[in-house]
């Protein structure tokens, strides 16, 4: 930012709707769910007008103050997503919108904070987690694990059972004698025969691996015919395509273990998969593209995982802020 044009407006009053938004931004990174690409987008607002990185430069100099604050926010915001399915029912979304505008956000800032956490997906969801991994065991004694930031619906009656899989990761272990499972994505529907499997779903596609038995995926609108995934084998598939990955690089449900299994993986490439569990963006320096990291890393601790691949790089972890750490020869 030019020092000139941040000094013109250094002595200036903010306007209520600039401060809301740095507000706004501010606790979506204490929520620890924000993704590479947020940090991007948040960069661009600073950039976009001085008045933007002035209201960031004042929350960042008073945040010890504003801590509590946006603790406070935050929490009445998780406290409302994570509703039991019983209170859910008896609140319509309109009140749940209500009660977590009653903090100091602008129901503005509040839609656009509740569409970055999936809060629509959470209020529809039978079953759900934020920041932690969980396992649920359901009506028909099946296993389902979610990974952090995950949300499901379920449809389970005599003839049928479905899982609508839409946000985040699930790994299903089915119960003795369970009937056919199909699972819903917005990239199709997977028929499962499987005894257990893993899906991670993402806007333009979705990563299938299974462990145990068979998966048949259905996609409608493609020319495609029907694939069958069979034990082992991990698969990508989008809208209008399907195609198999190597399964031998990363370990796509060693979460389930609290561990990030990896074995010949570019830097980069891990980093993007550990930035799922760090609270904050970790941008790893382009010279180190070409070193592969190897190893099964505890998730209980992000950092010490930060700290272990760089010294083996010979590289060095440099926190620029509490949100933003650079890994660096």
């Amino acid at each position: 930012m030019n020092t000139t044009v941040m000094q013109n407006v250094k002595h200036k009053l903010l306007p209520e709707k600039i401060v809301q938004q740095a507000i706004t931004w501010h606790i979506y990174f204490e929520s620890g769910n924000a993704q590479p690409k947020d940090f991007d987008d948040y960069k661009r607002w600073r950039l976009a007008d001085p008045m933007h990185e002035l209201a960031s430069q004042r929350i960042e100099l008073l945040e010890s103050t504003f801590s509590n604050a946006t603790q406070k926010s935050a929490s009445i915001v998780h406290s409302t997503l994570q509703k039991t399915d019983r209170d859910i029912q008896c609140m319509s979304r309109r009140q749940a919108l209500k009660r977590i505008a009653g903090t100091t956000l602008s129901l503005a800032s509040v839609c656009w904070l509740a569409d970055k956490q999936g809060a629509w997906q959470y209020l529809n969801a039978d079953y759900a987690t934020t920041n932690q991994r969980e396992l649920f065991t359901l009506a028909d004694n099946s296993q389902l694990w979610l990974n952090s930031g995950s949300t499901v619906e379920l449809d389970f009656n005599n003839q049928n059972k479905h899982i609508h899989l839409t946000r985040g990761e699930m790994q299903y272990t089915s119960s003795a004698n369970t009937q056919r499972l199909q699972i819903k994505l917005n990239h199709g529907v997977l028929i499962s025969d499987s005894k257990k499997f893993f899906v991670r779903y993402e806007d333009d596609y979705a990563l299938i691996k299974v462990m145990q038995g068979s998966i048949v995926v259905k996609q409608p609108d493609s020319l495609l015919t029907n694939r069958v995934i069979n034990a082992g084998e991990l698969y990508k598939i989008t809208s209008n395509s399907v195609y198999q990955l190597d399964n031998h690089i990363f370990d796509y449900s060693s979460w389930t273990e609290g561990l990030l299994s990896v074995r010949s993986m570019p830097i980069k490439h891990f980093i993007a998969e550990l930035s799922r569990y760090h609270r904050g963006f970790v941008k790893c320096a382009p010279d180190l593209d070409g070193y592969l990291v190897s190893g099964v890393f505890q998730l209980s601790d992000t950092n010490l995982i930060l700290t272990t691949i760089a010294r083996t790089a010979r590289a060095k972890v440099h926190h620029m802020t509490r949100w933003w750490t650079e890994i660096r020869p």
